[in-house]
């Protein structure tokens, strides 16, 4: 871990991923609280639930901003780590990762919170953190 960029992009990564447990989690305890299953043996760990045809549409909102960080976690993940193993400068790393760090978390919990246009705003800069590594090592390789 001598690799001042490398940290960055492992420190960033490894955010990412525990920010998507903790969407995965999130999504469990708004199922809990809204006291609504779709699978019947989960009525054995919902204490008081029923079982519903549907997801609760609290339960579908953290759903899709888990889907949402997950398809914006993966081309970070592979994006990132090609930028990095290719040279790429501390400065130049820390701000492209960081930046991707904070626009998704903020998305994260502007999407939860339904605040637009802040919700699409952090999702434009984290997609334009990725793109800017995605260019150097386009550059970088052709």
């Amino acid at each position: 871990m001598e690799n001042p960029a490398f940290q960055a992009y492992a420190l960033s990564a490894t955010l990412i991923a525990v920010q998507l447990i903790l969407l995965a989690f999130n999504t469990g305890r708004v199922r809990t609280a809204s006291k609504q299953v779709v699978n019947p043996e989960d009525i054995a760990v919902v204490k008081g639930a029923a079982v519903a045809d549907r997801e609760h549409p609290d339960v579908l909102k953290s759903q899709r901003a888990h889907a949402n960080a997950l398809e914006n976690a993966v081309p970070f993940f592979i994006v990132g780590a090609l930028y990095v193993s290719l040279g790429a400068s501390k400065t130049g790393a820390e701000a492209y990762c960081y930046t991707f760090l904070a626009a998704r978390i903020l998305h994260t919990f502007f999407y939860l919170a339904g605040r637009q246009p802040f919700r699409t705003l952090s999702f434009a800069l984290g997609a334009a953190a990725t793109l800017g590594m995605a260019y150097h090592v386009i550059r970088a390789v052709i």
